[in-house]
């Protein structure tokens, strides 16, 4: 039943890391080396600051309508009608995501490792997969992740240690050559892929604390920012951006790089292991938030009801949206995001409108202002956002220094690096003194009601 769910901070902040990283591991990067070049590793602020915006949407929407998703919230909202279309075309942005998903997957799984197996097989395989976590919830995805997030992770910061031979700064230079028109416009190439966290919205029954789930989510994505500039960093300073820029699916090639030894020259299985079940979870989530949507028409508690025809729909309708590998690629790096800035927007800022007029009760406060936590817990809150400011400033500086020298552009880049690195440890500090005030405040309670 969809309204037993309780994910944790911990949980969310992963979940957020697997539902925006992954997906841009198959063939994203290339439209964004493409356009911004040797500086396309500075791409990923401004998505960033975006699905942080639209965290805090959903967490005021959490606040307002407690207990409910985002597909009852649209019905208690606008009413039967216009409510039921306003879900209509927020399933069929989740449909879409699926099928970009699930057809790049089968494509990229045919094309590298299963040349000989048909393509309908390969995806029916995976939509099976799909379906045997559709009689579930998220709660079990959510723990399923926390057994691969880890090494997936750790994976991902050790491309540089095992690619350091091949690695050459020289190919990143000269640092911010690109001009900000074209800066600007690799940062909104990810708005797309970054707006998935709005699938969130179909579990906001999950979650009972707002500020504790705006905070973790606010993690997972400084996590992803700060992940995904250095795989854009690792991937230029291998190949650099002619080369890369050209590659359909260019991490995989440069996972294809590393040779430990003379034996052991094939590690991109052992990394890709690691890569397809995080992915594989991203996937789960994108239809869980589908079967959720389809049931909220029925008023279904009980969303696996759906999970067989809806499995069936997928398969299907996967084939027939992207003949082509090009077609996918093109869409997610360019009309996806399109569709992202024009249909989430307003609805985002609906959404929020509806939040503050609703007359509701005052959100329990998790930390005691004048505490020694609540001056750590501010801290963090400012220095993330003097990190993600910093990291604005660094750029919009380093383009006016006319003819800078190398070491001026390298200085630059680490500074921005630097930002970074702050942003997301004060996100993590942030998080982890909401969730010491919440345990707390629960230990208070209790201490009260035993008397």
């Amino acid at each position: 039943m969809i309204h037993k769910q309780v994910i944790n901070h911990r949980q969310i902040a992963w979940l957020v890391f697997s539902l925006l990283m992954t997906g841009m591991m198959i063939s994203f990067f290339r439209a964004v080396i493409q356009v911004a070049k040797m500086d396309a590793w500075f791409s990923q602020i401004v998505p960033a600051c975006y699905a942080i915006l639209v965290a805090y949407v959903l967490s005021e929407l959490v606040h307002a309508y407690p207990g409910k998703n985002l597909f009852e919230i649209m019905f208690i909202i606008c009413g039967k009608w216009i409510g039921g279309f306003i879900n209509m075309i927020i399933l069929f942005y989740v449909w879409m995501i699926l099928a970009l998903d699930i057809k790049g997957a089968a494509d990229f799984l045919r094309i590298s490792l299963l040349p000989h197996t048909p393509l309908e097989i390969i995806l029916f395989v995976f939509v099976l997969l799909l379906m045997y976590y559709g009689k579930t919830s998220l709660e079990v995805a959510a723990r399923v992740n926390e057994i691969y997030f880890p090494a997936y992770f750790i994976m991902c910061f050790l491309l540089y240690f095992l690619l350091m031979n091949e690695y050459s700064i020289e190919r990143l230079e000269p640092i911010l050559s690109a001009s900000l028109e074209r800066i600007f416009v690799s940062n909104l190439l990810p708005i797309g892929v970054y707006g998935n966290i709005l699938l969130f919205g179909a579990f906001l029954h999950a979650s009972s604390e707002s500020r504790l789930m705006f905070a973790a989510m606010k993690h997972g994505i400084m996590i992803v920012c700060l992940t995904t500039t250095i795989i854009v960093l690792i991937l230029l300073g291998v190949m650099g951006h002619i080369i890369a820029g050209r590659l359909n699916f260019p991490i995989y090639i440069l996972v294809q790089q590393i040779h430990l030894t003379d034996f052991l020259d094939r590690v991109e299985m052992v990394l890709f292991s690691m890569w397809f079940p995080v992915f594989s979870i991203k996937v789960i989530v994108a239809y869980l938030a589908f079967l959720v949507g389809v049931g909220s028409f029925g008023g279904q508690m009980h969303y696996n009801t759906y999970n067989a025809p809806a499995g069936c729909f997928m398969v299907v309708t996967s084939l027939l949206a992207f003949p082509k590998v090009s077609d996918i690629d093109q869409f997610l790096s360019y009309s996806f995001t399109l569709y992202v800035l024009i249909f989430q927007v307003p609805l985002l800022l609906f959404l929020f409108i509806a939040a503050r007029r609703k007359k509701q009760k005052e959100s329990e406060i998790l930390i005691p202002k004048g505490t020694k936590l609540h001056r750590f817990f501010r801290l963090m809150v400012w220095g993330g956002i003097i990190s993600i400011a910093g990291c604005f400033l660094t750029i919009l500086i380093g383009d006016k220094i006319g003819d800078k020298s190398p070491a001026a552009g390298i200085a630059t880049a680490i500074i921005y690096f630097v930002f970074l690195v702050i942003g997301a440890l004060a996100s993590y500090g942030e998080m982890q003194a909401l969730n010491h005030g919440k345990h707390r405040l629960e230990r208070s309670t209790q201490q009260e009601d035993s008397r």
